[in-house]
């Protein structure tokens, strides 16, 4: 991924200064041309669409984390009494760490499903991702190589693997990576399951799937993925992340000719009893989403609104809060270049949020004079048990 010049390096947020009630002032110490990957997020919804390279591009400029991101046990299993154990210890069947630190993938799906009920505490919420970022794809080779190595069988004749082929042997000039599926797994909390259907993502049997979704509406949608990268050796070894805890988007399909961006994030909590050593609760999350604008005109206009969606208990207060917090009132921001104003951003929380467990500042701020346009990161920290699903809605252009 392609930040900032190295050069004129910019880490350009310096300083917040107040001016009354709401009113700050941002200095930037430096400038720079804005870089190729959020020039896209100028482009029409339909254009990032019908490129899924683009729009994987797009979706890779976030950056999500979560407080527990080392994970400390290599192998989790069915927690059924001594016979999770059992089968664990002696039949191999459990979920086996890639690596020690959780792991960000970005991808196009390319199948979703859902249980149809819970089985055990298990109701999983899935996502099979294939990638056009070789970056991604490379990664997922890895795992591959381990499922051969593991050499395990599902026990479904249907699923049984032939480790002489693709993906476990590979030629590197002929890569079809449609062959290197990710899968991505999520039990969420039960009592949040129907309410996710309507107001996040589908989760419902029966109710529809990604097109059919008002946040999505797109059969094949670009997301993003952040969770533990493994082995689930309950069938053959397959590659997963599972438990995801951070799923982010951005909204787009063939035929949004429209400019106005709308992310998606939900941090969640794997809820079923089989990682309690991969996902704690309460969460405790941060994200950098991107966000550009084309200057002119009423420079007063440069909105990003913020709206909670769904949420567990928020704790009163964050660890090391960021630099705002979520608050009843909006904030306007006066960007300053060289003494002189060259763009008024405001934050506009729409519910508002009435609570200490939701905190933001911005990063690696850019204003680029020749194409006139404002650049950075919206860092945003969350604490909360459960989850938390959340929007932001700007118009670029």
């Amino acid at each position: 991924m392609r930040f900032i010049s190295p050069i004129l390096f910019i880490f350009v947020l310096t300083f917040f200064s107040t001016e009354g009630n709401g009113q700050y002032q941002i200095e930037l110490s430096s400038q720079s041309a804005i870089s190729e990957e959020f020039t896209y997020l100028l482009w029409s919804n339909q254009k990032i669409s019908r490129n899924d390279t683009i729009n994987e591009s797009i979706v890779d400029l976030v950056s999500p984390t979560v407080s527990d991101s080392i994970i400390k046990r290599k192998i989790q299993h069915h927690k059924l009494g001594p016979i999770g154990w059992f089968i664990s210890t002696f039949a191999g069947y459990n979920w086996r760490a890639a690596s020690l630190k959780k792991e960000k993938f970005v991808g196009t799906v390319t199948r979703h499903s859902r249980s149809g009920e819970e089985q055990f505490t298990e109701y999983d919420i899935n996502y099979d991702i294939i990638f056009h970022l070789k970056k991604y794809l490379y990664r997922v080779f890895y795992a591959f190589d381990l499922q051969r190595k593991y050499k395990k069988q599902d026990f479904r004749p249907s699923h049984r693997r032939d480790f002489s082929k693709s993906p476990y042997v590979r030629d590197s000039a002929q890569i079809n990576n449609r062959d290197y599926k990710l899968h991505c797994e999520l039990t969420p909390t039960r009592v949040f399951r129907d309410p996710l259907n309507h107001l996040f993502y589908p989760t419902i049997p029966g109710g529809g799937g990604p097109k059919e979704h008002p946040n999505i509406l797109n059969e094949f949608p670009t997301f993003g993925f952040y969770g533990v990268f493994c082995s689930d050796c309950n069938h053959s070894c397959h590659p997963e992340i599972h438990p995801y805890e951070w799923i982010w988007w951005l909204k787009n399909n063939d035929q949004d000719t429209s400019q106005t961006k709308e992310w998606y994030f939900g941090l969640f909590h794997e809820a079923s009893n089989r990682m309690k050593k991969w996902s704690s609760n309460p969460k405790i999350g941060e994200v950098k989403i991107p966000f550009v604008f084309q200057l002119g005109g009423d420079k007063n206009m440069n909105l990003i609104e913020i709206s909670p969606l769904l949420m567990g208990q928020l704790n009163l207060k964050v660890d090391k809060p960021l630099a705002f917090m979520a608050t009843a009132t909006n904030s306007t921001f006066q960007i300053n270049y060289n003494g002189k104003a060259v763009s008024n951003l405001t934050v506009k929380f729409s519910p508002s949020i009435h609570f200490q467990a939701f905190s933001y500042d911005f990063q690696a701020l850019n204003y680029d004079p020749q194409k006139n346009v404002l650049s950075g990161f919206l860092h945003i920290k969350i604490q909360v048990k459960d989850l938390f699903a959340f929007k932001v809605k700007y118009q670029p252009v």
